[in-house]
């Protein structure tokens, strides 16, 4: 075809990926799920702060709820825990999230019940974790 030799047949060009650049921008890396994970902790407790205390009248939890509010609703926050920034790190459209806070603090200032996020489990410990006494590391030597 006479489209093909033209510089519009250069835009149709199929771009090539190798199977280890597919693979890699698809692959968690084992160096940032920790701070996923404090990121999502923070996030979590900021959304706690705000739905728990917004009924706070005065004093600790007043100041909870306008601390995690400034947090959740400031525009243009900078640094790495930034609102912004970990939404964008996490798959959260921070607008999204802001717009159903917003509906959400309208409802409970309706009077009408609103949902929360459910109760974080505890933690469990499983017992006392200890070093290996001796007795243990002579049995794995002889092993």
């Amino acid at each position: 075809m006479e489209w093909e030799n033209s510089s519009l047949g250069s835009l149709f060009v199929p771009d090539v990926l190798t199977p280890e650049q597919f693979y890699d921008s698809r692959r968690d890396d084992s160096t940032i799920r920790p701070v996923k994970k404090l990121m999502m902790a923070i996030l979590e407790d900021a959304l706690r702060c705000f739905q728990n205390n917004a009924d706070a009248k005065g004093g600790a939890r007043k100041r909870l709820f306008q601390e995690a509010e400034t947090w959740l609703c400031g525009e243009g926050g900078e640094g790495p825990f930034s609102f912004e920034t970990v939404c964008e790190t996490l798959g959260i459209e921070p607008q999204f999230l802001r717009r159903g806070l917003k509906e959400w603090r309208g409802q409970q200032l309706a009077g009408i019940s609103t949902r929360r996020l459910a109760r974080r489990s505890p933690v469990v410990r499983s017992g006392r974790i200890s070093a290996p006494s001796r007795r243990d590391n002579k049995r794995a030597a002889r092993a």
